[in-house]
């Protein structure tokens, strides 16, 4: 008899530059915004502060996934940020200042442009 162990598949989206007090402040207001969505301040890396927002998804081009790159990319063109999109582990591509590459919106479908 063999156990089959279900694997939890994340979208995460972390700034990809150097981050400071303000991305993670206004990350995890983006994150609060959407129900099951979370947030990440690791500054336990002296080298770079790894701040980013995640949800826990199965589908990355659902209503809940959209809902979470829209208020990281309101994020992104505010403070004029580019954030590394992950899903599964694998790189997608970056919002640029809000705005998805060619890969994030190949992946996650028509995206809601930032505010």
């Amino acid at each position: 008899m063999s156990t089959v162990l279900a694997v939890a598949v994340y979208l995460v989206l972390f700034v990809a530059d150097p981050a400071h007090d303000g991305h993670a402040d206004a990350l995890r207001a983006a994150a609060r915004s959407v129900p099951g969505a979370g947030f990440f301040d690791d500054t336990t890396d002296d080298v770079q502060r790894t701040v980013g927002a995640y949800l826990r998804t199965d589908d990355p081009a659902g209503a809940p996934a959209a809902a979470l790159v829209a208020a990281v990319g309101a994020v992104g063109k505010r403070l004029a940020t580019r954030f590394e999109v992950q899903y599964a582990e694998a790189v997608v591509g970056h919002l640029h200042d809000g705005r998805p590459d060619a890969g994030v919106a190949r992946m996650l479908g028509d995206i809601p442009e930032a505010p």
